[in-house]
């Protein structure tokens, strides 16, 4: 991807009318809201989205952002590093109204300045994809491995020696 710069802000629906494309690359440094989520500041988000209007006359952007982050492990508390894809497919209205109106496919973008910040509806983007609950696999999460083992182990030994309740009636069917 290009290291273009991306413009700070943009007017939806005049830039949705000239249908420019927006390619490049934003700093994580520049989404306060988002980076607060993360175990570290450093990163770059590649940006590839298209703003116009569709058949319907609704202004929109599309497109595509990823990034890879670091996040805090929920179970070892060690960082982990998630790599971030998520699809772009904004519809702008100018109210509740019409945003109830928009056609399945979008999600609505409520407009209500002329120029909004670009970093803004990325880092919403973002957010909205980061994962519920970030953890390693159980054959990477070394820590929570060592710290469980024993009680695994304990666990299977209780599975094993835990008497079948259906024993019984195998015994009756056998007479």
């Amino acid at each position: 991807m290009s290291s273009q710069r991306l413009p700070e802000q943009i007017a939806p629906f005049k830039h949705a009318r000239q249908g420019i494309s927006l390619q490049g690359e934003m700093t994580l440094k520049e989404m306060p809201r988002f980076v607060e989520l993360l175990a570290d500041k450093e990163g770059i988000v590649e940006v590839d989205l298209q703003l116009g209007i569709d058949s319907q006359r609704i202004s929109f952007l599309c497109g595509h952002l990823q990034t890879e982050i670091n996040v805090m492990c929920q179970r070892c508390t060690n960082s982990m590093r998630v790599r971030l894809e998520t699809e772009v497919n904004l519809g702008f209205v100018p109210n509740e109204e019409k945003a109830e109106q928009l056609p399945e496919g979008y999600e609505p973008y409520i407009v209500t300045e002329d120029m909004i910040a670009l970093a803004s509806i990325v880092e919403d983007e973002l957010i909205l994809a980061l994962p519920i609950v970030s953890v390693h696999s159980d054959q990477t999460c070394q820590p929570w491995l060592e710290k469980n083992k024993k009680e695994l182990a304990i666990a299977d030994e209780q599975a094993e020696k835990k008497e079948n309740p259906f024993a019984v009636l195998a015994g009756l069917k056998r007479d």
